[in-house]
């Protein structure tokens, strides 16, 4: 009877903290505009899930399941999140699997994502998705894996990530109106101008990418593979064997502008390749892509990497159709990026102006798949919006500077042929 009272204590006492935890959550953690949590009660909904994609917000903002699901006759979903880690994606699987039964899954592998190891990731990356999976043993071994001691009540108390509101009354008052609503207990989401969830998974953008200066990216390093990403894949290849899951690596279009930045993109290929060959799974780069058969454009990109709603549309039609056969591979694929290079039309692309090791001079760089001899006309904005010029049209490519922490550069671009090419602006 003792051992009875204690656990049955215990149990009270437990149900006692939950139930004080969720109120604080209830009052203190607005989470009435997260993506994350609609799509989760989303997968906790299927029955049965034909196909699965994974990735960060390349998937996300790049494969429509509402075009897949028509070209295939399949229910697919997309359970990509922002930042998404290889565990992540890896509890993700499983989870799914458990729930709905995968058939296939397609796993987005990119240049940054690859170089992410476990202890790269934020708090809020994890909780992005562990804060709304239900209780499972995938949930516990994620959790017990992933998160440090010294983060214990953040993950456990939603609350406690929101401390500082607790010295706001109107944004208690906010998070409570915005939760006491029909729209929130039903799972609708609420538009949000950074996007609009568009149901399975699928986030729509409007905005359209301008070359105004894309950040800087360095080479592609030999050894570019972190080596707790090559564990989790390992994990998830043979995962998938064991489970009858069909495993497919993707690497979504990136604008020509970022392709070019890298300045030898055909490194981090080879090196995505051969991790998919050691593991047995096939893999598809679709900056590969026959132009004639996916020609993306800069309007289908909203920013120097992801695709917005016209992008998404475009890739996820010839995407669905090549994995339904009725696009050959050696119709669809380059063997190299640098081949695909040779058959482009010459264009200018655009610049990337950054500030050299001294931070009195700016550099300008050219991002193009034609050889000319490009002038450049620089001006300084000032605070007041007024331009001083800085060069007059020059070949010259090292810009002196004023004296200022931050500097709003504009570039005129002109080819040989004193024809304006283009014009940019950045802060350096």
């Amino acid at each position: 009877m003792k051992i009875l009272r204690v656990m049955g204590i215990c149990v009270v006492t437990s149900v006692m903290i939950m139930l004080f935890l969720s109120g604080l959550d209830y009052v203190f953690s607005n989470d009435t505009t997260s993506w994350s949590r609609i799509e989760l009660h989303e997968l906790y909904g299927q029955e049965e899930i034909d196909s699965l994609f994974l990735g960060a917000s390349h998937v996300y903002s790049g494969i429509n399941p509402d075009i897949a699901d028509a070209a295939w006759g399949q229910n697919t979903f997309n359970c990509s999140t922002s930042a998404q880690r290889i565990d992540t994606s890896y509890l993700l699987l499983k989870e799914a699997n458990r729930v709905a039964d995968i058939d296939n899954c397609y796993l987005e592998l990119s240049v940054n994502g690859v170089t992410r190891g476990v202890e790269d990731g934020t708090l809020q990356e994890i909780c992005r998705v562990s804060d709304y999976m239900r209780p499972s043993w995938n949930k516990f071994v994620y959790l017990w894996t992933t998160i440090q001691p010294q983060d214990y009540i953040n993950v456990f108390c939603r609350a406690r990530r929101n401390w500082k509101s607790v010295y706001s009354l109107q944004t208690m008052k906010e998070t409570v109106s915005a939760k006491w609503t029909a729209a929130y207990r039903n799972y609708e989401y609420v538009k949000v101008e950074s996007g609009d969830y568009a149901g399975k998974g699928f986030i729509r953008f409007k905005e359209e990418f301008e070359n105004v200066g894309a950040r800087v990216r360095q080479p592609i390093r030999e050894n570019l593979v972190n080596e707790e990403f090559r564990y989790y894949f390992h994990e998830i290849a043979q995962y998938c064997q064991e489970n009858n899951i069909r495993l497919v690596c993707f690497s979504a279009p990136l604008p020509e502008y970022t392709l070019e930045s890298f300045g030898n993109y055909d490194e981090y290929y080879m090196q995505a390749k051969e991790l998919c060959e050691e593991n047995g799974v096939c893999f598809y780069d679709f900056n590969m892509a026959n132009p004639s058969i996916l020609g993306m454009q800069d309007t289908d990109f909203r920013d120097s990497t992801h695709m917005n709603e016209m992008g998404a549309e475009r890739f996820t039609k010839v995407f669905a159709d090549f994995f339904a056969g009725k696009i050959e591979e050696e119709e669809l694929f380059y063997a190299s990026y640098e081949e695909k290079k040779e058959q482009l039309p010459e264009r200018f692309i655009g610049l990337i102006l950054r500030r050299d090791t001294s931070g009195e001079f700016c550099k300008i760089r050219s991002v193009t798949t034609k050889k000319d001899k490009f002038k450049f006309e620089v001006y300084y904005e000032d605070d007041n919006g007024e331009c001083t010029l800085l060069q007059e049209k020059s070949r010259n490519r090292k810009i002196a500077l004023p004296s200022a922490e931050k500097i709003n550069i504009k570039v005129c671009v002109f080819d040989s042929q004193d024809n304006q090419v283009g014009k940019y602006d950045k802060i350096v």
